[in-house]
């Protein structure tokens, strides 16, 4: 968040970084369709005003810090930053007089225009899935306890935006290091951690009990680390190695040692502890690696403005646009399911709920790509732990944008 994140059951939970767009994003590419009103979702939101004019705030102060005349593309549509502004600074002041479900949806269907954002889906859906807050046990010092350590950014890892090279790579990045004159892939995790091609840097900012617990949090992105002594400290997600993220989860039910209809972060954790001789090549199959920064708050979006639980998503950010009030229809675990005991989650007992709100687009994530996929921050502690641990639903995805646009405002 501000981060990485990946997914947990395709990729396993979700790590988002990005840094906030220097250019229109071409969301033609992710087929935005604009809906004739006939054609609107049914707008019911079943969350508190309250906390998506909270979300709504943030995304204005990331686009009070653009140029008034940036563009954001919906499909063939196009707005500027004023126009974004404007009509979410009226929204965010309506939501503030607290209105009931009817209000806002009269108000939602008569100011903003709505667009779809088809997934690749025979039915056209999109596949949710979800991420949250980690809490990690951790040292600022290493000892006998804590051993696996969490890295700064080191002096020598290059990211090139490779759209300052050519047009057709806009939004397009790479990471690595430069040997001998070229741009070259950096250290793999198994380099790093088992080949040790960091010590002695001095880039380790803390340390964690087991390998596992630092792994799952670079799969976060972020968390929080809690100190022996109570001190509680944000590990913010400050780069990555550029090697491309690979699925422990995807792996081991293709060795035919899990089954994806029982996969959660549980029953990865419960594997990687009960299986010891087998964790290091296992955690090592994902050669994706993320550094962080400690900050006393967290955690971040990559519009670089906090993310607000179960109000904030991440999408493919070279197809949508960022900060966009969005609209999703899905289902999500009931909060019953954190009470089941750890057989029934093993065996993947899970029971879920009809799902519907406003939100914001206010992420990415390194699992999160193509049109077809959104993940929703859950919030922190155990409940949005079980339920991004879960969460893998299809469901329907809307972006929605100011007033009808003018017909001069289409991009031929």
């Amino acid at each position: 968040m501000g981060r990485w994140r990946y997914t947990i059951i395709a990729a396993l939970v979700l790590i988002s970084a990005c840094a906030a767009p220097q250019r229109a994003t071409d969301t033609r590419l992710g087929s935005l369709t604009r809906l004739a009103p006939s054609g609107y979702p049914a707008f019911i939101d079943d969350g508190e005003p309250a906390s998506l004019a909270t979300s709504v705030g943030r995304t204005l102060t990331y686009i009070s810090k653009l140029p008034p005349d940036r563009e954001f593309l919906f499909g063939n549509d196009s707005y500027t930053a004023a126009e974004m502004a404007g009509s979410l600074t009226e929204f965010q002041s309506f939501l503030l007089t607290n209105p009931g479900r009817e209000k806002l949806r009269q108000y939602v269907s008569e100011r903003f225009t709505v667009y779809t954002a088809p997934g690749p889906r025979e039915d056209g859906s999109i596949m949710f899935t979800g991420y949250y807050t980690t809490e990690v046990m951790a040292s600022p010092v290493m000892d006998d306890v804590y051993r696996s350590p969490l890295y700064a950014p080191p002096s020598d890892l290059v990211t090139a935006d490779l759209g300052l090279f050519r047009d057709k790579l806009k939004g397009d990045k790479i990471s690595g290091m430069v040997a001998d004159g070229a741009l070259v892939p950096y250290y793999t995790r198994k380099d790093i951690d088992s080949g040790g091609a960091l010590n002695g840097r001095g880039l380790e900012l803390a340390y964690c009990k087991d390998p596992a617990d630092a792994f799952f949090l670079h799969v976060q992105g972020s968390g929080v680390l809690v100190y022996p002594d109570g001190t509680r400290v944000h590990a913010n997600y400050a780069g990555a190695n550029g090697r491309p993220y690979r699925s422990i989860g995807r792996f081991l039910i293709e060795q035919g040692k899990a089954d994806k209809d029982t996969m959660s972060m549980d029953w990865l954790k419960g594997y990687l502890s009960s299986h010891p001789d087998e964790a290091e090549s296992i955690l090592c199959y994902n050669e994706s690696y993320v550094f962080f920064r400690l900050e006393e708050s967290g955690p971040f979006g990559c519009l670089g403005q906090p993310v607000t639980p179960e109000r904030s998503v991440a999408t493919d950010k070279a197809l949508f646009p960022p900060g966009a009030l969005i609209y999703v229809e899905t289902e999500i675990p009931k909060s019953g399911n954190d009470s089941a005991g750890p057989a029934d989650r093993m065996a993947g007992q899970v029971t879920w709920k009809p799902y519907s709100r406003f939100m914001l687009d206010q992420d990415t994530g390194g699992a999160i790509k193509a049109a077809g996929r959104v993940d929703i921050y859950f919030g922190s502690g155990r409940e949005a732990e079980q339920r991004a641990g879960y969460m893998r639903r299809a469901g329907r995805l809307y972006y929605l944008a100011g007033r009808r646009i003018p017909e001069q405002h289409r991009i031929r």
